[in-house]
């Protein structure tokens, strides 16, 4: 069973139509299962669905929210410690063939954080001390996207252990839904969309053909690391 988490709108509803086979479509609401990622039980709940299914083959999980949509410990709650949530619990469900793909973004590529830092984000069980180290949501933001990256990382040799792959993919800008709630936002989001190589956002369906891919046999040596489709966004800040 493929399972997509986030999958009511924008980048995991694009995902959503390029799947085969069953795909179960999970979201906080409007959809096949509501689910609130930074609720344990909530996740567990899910995870038990699936197998009582018939098993994994893919994980994709795009929810999260935004620096416009929340104070900093919500979108770390959310971003980091929502996503833990939901691969430490679908990671006894992994399999041979299994996949897990993870949206990260290109903000955990922006910044270089000291070792105590990352720590913190290895770890992720101190939401307290993550919080006291963000200035605001767009910082508290970058840290969750990096973490998710340094998540992902982390656990490929358990999920290599299950015959199973683990990936990320850091998109940049996206006309979705939240990425046009952060234009609205005046943040520089349109600036780094115009500044990227290419000089435009993406296309949510130009990100889920991506991660169709990471999710499909095709991809069977990926795992451990993050995929950057950002449109050149990092060449164009010459990062």
């Amino acid at each position: 069973m493929n399972v997509v988490i986030g999958g009511n709108s924008g980048i995991g509803a694009a995902v959503v139509e390029l799947l085969a086979g069953s795909t179960l479509v999970v979201d906080r609401t409007g959809t096949d299962v509501a689910c609130d990622i930074t609720d344990r039980a909530s996740v567990d709940a899910v995870a038990a669905l699936v197998q009582q299914g018939g098993g994994l083959d893919a994980l994709i999980v795009t929810a999260g929210v935004s620096p416009s949509m929340g104070d900093a410990r919500t979108i770390l709650n959310v971003d980091l410690f929502g996503m833990v949530n939901v691969l430490e619990a679908f990671e006894p469900l992994a399999r041979e063939g299994s996949v897990a793909v993870c949206v990260a973004s290109i903000a955990g590529h922006v910044m270089d954080w000291p070792a105590e830092t990352l720590d913190l984000l290895d770890t992720a069980t101190d939401l307290d001390a993550l919080t006291a180290l963000a200035e605001n949501s767009s910082m508290a933001y970058v840290l969750a996207k990096t973490g998710v990256i340094r998540q992902v990382r982390r656990r490929a040799k358990a999920w290599g252990s299950r015959g199973a792959r683990i990936v990320s993919v850091s998109p940049g800008v996206t006309d979705t839904p939240m990425g046009r709630a952060e234009m609205a936002a005046d943040n520089g989001t349109d600036l780094m969309a115009a500044a990227s190589a290419l000089g435009r956002q993406a296309e949510p369906e130009e990100l889920a053909s991506v991660i169709a891919f990471l999710a499909s046999p095709g991809a069977s040596y990926i795992t451990g690391t993050d995929l950057l489709v950002d449109g050149g966004s990092l060449a164009g800040f010459g990062r």
